[in-house]
């Protein structure tokens, strides 16, 4: 049975990547955290899986420095510790749609390293669910002012979807994939259904998947901020 060497597998997405490659019976899980020797043990993994980019859009533009350090010197790092392995690195649709941004452009250097060493490298869209409570849904279901115009348009999925989808993709030929939700939803309609008070301002930072879909129903987004909203509310 292969091993697969989770780095970041305490982090938002490596946590789920972590259960489901555990939950699949078909491999072996080395969890690599901050703190860990990681040279160690990847040296017994057969696949490496790269889920420790931050996804601090705000930090990356207000430091873009210790951002570069962060995303495009540790992903470096760990491409040459995983020299000839198979290696799979968690990317961001924000590598296509924010270019203009440090956020996007250190990232989409990741992946042009990554893509060099034949890696997968996956793109996720925007999320929900797990133990994430700052971020754009968040925000409407709490009245607070959302960065992005209301017309924007995310391909929600749930975080541990991605996760599962990730483990299914980890030996498949490399290159680049995005995936999400098979469908997207507007911005505005959450705030109106859920009668938020919330303002916005900002991009279209619409976030959709290029060439998937077989993904999840995003609108299943609703049905997750409902009980949400009533569990902030207790």
């Amino acid at each position: 049975m292969k091993t697969v060497a989770v780095v970041g597998a305490a982090g938002y997405v490596g946590t789920q990547i972590a259960r489901a490659v555990v939950a699949s019976g078909r491999y072996n899980l080395i969890p690599v955290l901050r703190s860990d020797s990681a040279e160690e043990l990847l040296a017994s993994a057969d696949i490496v899986v790269y889920a420790a980019n931050p996804a601090r859009r705000f930090q990356a533009e207000k430091d873009p420095m210790h951002d570069f350090e962060e995303t495009v010197e540790k992903t470096a790092r760990f491409l040459a510790l995983a020299r000839g392995k198979r290696f799979v690195l968690v990317s961001s649709l924000s590598c296509r749609t924010q270019l203009n941004t440090n956020y996007g452009r250190h990232r989409r250097v990741c992946e042009l390293m990554a893509l060099a060493d034949n890696a997968l490298v996956i793109r996720l869209g925007p999320m929900y669910g797990g133990n994430r409570t700052n971020d754009t849904l968040h925000d409407i279901l709490a009245g607070r002012q959302v960065f992005v115009a209301a017309e924007t348009r995310y391909a929600y999925v749930d975080v541990a979807w991605a996760g599962q989808k990730i483990v299914e993709l980890l030996e498949t030929p490399g290159g680049l994939r995005e995936i999400g939700a098979r469908n997207a939803v507007c911005l505005a309609d959450l705030r109106d259904y859920f009668a938020s008070t919330s303002t916005f301002s900002g991009i279209d930072d619409t976030q959709i998947p290029e060439g998937f879909t077989d993904g999840p129903d995003a609108q299943d987004v609703f049905r997750f901020a409902v009980k949400e909203k009533a569990r902030i509310q207790e």
